[in-house]
């Protein structure tokens, strides 16, 4: 017996083409969920590379702050180096301020210093001269050794008349540990009316005398 076949040659293909249509359209639909997905992870890695570079930028700024607060103290301790130098020299510590008073005790009732410098001077006892044997050698080393250590004043103020200035001059080249003073200079100044000598005087203090004192 045949079997009859009521349906249109067209429909099984009918059928066929749907199933394929509805295969792209999941398919379509699970692409796009991935790239959805896809996007959404970048915009995440994106943003938290954002925050990464904020961060670094405020770790940059912090240490750009202190590497100039480092440079400022640099700075600072090589000026205090320069000062210190001298009294690592030395060996001994100097109280700068018996100095000045001692400057303000020898000083006119009118005087007035506008600038006090110092730096340190040091010079050989003894010429070095070459030597033959190694005692010769040895002796003259030690006489080497031997440096008068110094510190040289600049005082730099005013006066009210050449006869101040000369007797504070005086007062100077009288104390014992003050050597080689030195008139730099003297002329006149006028400020607001008043005419005064502006000077420059320049000592040594031997500290070597000084310590053996």
């Amino acid at each position: 017996m045949r079997e009859v076949e009521f349906l249109p040659t067209w429909y099984p293909k009918v059928r066929q083409r749907k199933r394929q249509v509805a295969l792209q359209a999941w398919a379509t639909l699970t692409l796009v969920c991935g790239l959805g997905l896809w996007m959404l992870l970048a915009q995440r890695n994106v943003h938290a590379r954002e925050i990464e570079l904020s961060s670094l930028h405020t770790d940059l700024n912090q240490s750009e702050a202190e590497l100039q607060r480092l440079d400022d103290l640099l700075e600072l301790q090589k000026q205090l180096g320069k000062q210190d130098q001298i009294f690592v020299k030395i060996g001994r510590p100097i109280e700068t301020t018996r100095v000045v008073t001692t400057l303000e005790q020898l000083m006119p009732r009118d005087m007035a210093l506008m600038e006090l410098t110092l730096e340190n001077d040091e010079s050989s006892s003894s010429a070095a001269k070459p030597v033959g044997t190694l005692a010769a050698r040895a002796q003259q080393n030690g006489k080497n050794a031997a440096v008068e250590n110094k510190i040289r004043f600049k005082l730099h103020g005013v006066a009210p008349t050449d006869v101040d200035l000369a007797e504070f001059i005086l007062k100077l080249t009288g104390k014992p540990f003050f050597k080689q003073v030195e008139l730099i200079y003297s002329h006149e100044k006028q400020d607001n009316g008043h005419v005064m000598r502006e000077f420059e005087v320049c000592f040594v203090m031997d500290l070597g005398s000084l310590g053996a004192r």
